[in-house]
């Protein structure tokens, strides 16, 4: 599932002093919030993102008329499309396009993703909508799920914040339910967890809808792994236990949570299902 994204090269705290600094129109507006929108962005930095801590800023305290407010939270949602060559737009391309990552961030798809998220929403917080460590790369699919949604109805985090939040450990794993010919299959959060990880794994993976895409990427995947099964009885071969510790050791390498390394993981810490796949009579059409 998730992984942790290194911070941004560039500093949120400066790419927003000097955007606002570049600002032409509506200067009288920018020269009044600039300040506060600078100590906003020390405090999303140091609240690491998280709601509970965090407040959409007022736009009326800062113009003269609701009407005003209203365009001028156009004007901050804005920054984020600028032109080529002004600022912000090379460091949102450096993080849409040079990541590095090989799996989403959010779900542990693989693929490298190419759109960024608002982590809180641009359009309740429009004073974050250039904020680097605010953006956070995703692919599609997680992006359309997550939306605008941020909080829960008690107030608390909705998602796993990638640049903040401890998970570089295993989150969750994959119950299987016999018969393991053709398994059907849930999910369940480690709870060796903190309480507090667990709660929020688990409201994270309820958020981007995560088992309908699994479950797809399981039935094509379980049918690999009932192939190898097979190669592995015979003569001479390295047994399918050490076959799924490699396979393992090489998925994690890419994300402790991407989709093969929970596949791999949950299958070797499952021993009915390793019994079936080393000793039971497997499907006869692999």
């Amino acid at each position: 599932m998730v992984t942790r994204v290194t911070h941004p090269l560039d500093d949120s705290v400066d790419i927003v002093r000097r955007t606002i600094e570049e600002r032409v129109k509506f200067k009288d507006f920018y020269d009044r919030i600039k300040d506060d929108l600078v100590k906003r962005v020390e405090l999303y930095r140091e609240a690491q993102g998280n709601p509970k801590d965090l407040d959409p800023i007022n736009l009326r305290d800062y113009t003269d008329s609701d009407d005003e407010a209203l365009k001028r939270k156009g004007s901050l949602i804005g920054l984020y499309s600028p032109e080529e060559g002004k600022l912000p737009y090379h460091q949102l391309e450096k993080i849409r396009k040079e990541n590095g990552l090989v799996v989403c961030p959010s779900c542990g798809e693989p693929g490298r993703p190419r759109t960024l998220d608002h982590y809180l929403p641009k359009n309740i917080f429009p004073e974050f909508a250039i904020v680097l460590l605010n953006l956070t790369p995703m692919c599609d699919w997680c992006q359309g799920e997550k939306l605008a949604e941020y909080i829960t109805s008690d107030g608390r985090k909705r998602y796993i914040h990638p640049y903040f939040d401890d998970v570089s450990r295993p989150l969750f794993y994959i119950k299987f339910h016999p018969p393991y010919r053709s398994p059907t299959i849930a999910v369940d959060v480690y709870q060796s967890l903190p309480s507090e990880l667990n709660q929020l794994v688990a409201l994270h993976l309820e958020g981007i809808d995560f088992m309908v895409r699994f479950r797809e990427f399981f039935k094509t995947r379980y049918v690999s792994v009932l192939r190898k099964s097979r190669d592995c009885r015979q003569p001479n071969s390295i047994g399918l236990r050490n076959y799924l510790n490699l396979c393992l050791d090489m998925e994690a390498e890419k994300s402790i949570n991407s989709w093969d390394a929970i596949l791999y993981r949950s299958i070797l810490e499952d021993d009915n299902m390793m019994h079936f796949l080393e000793n039971d009579t497997l499907p006869e059409n692999l």
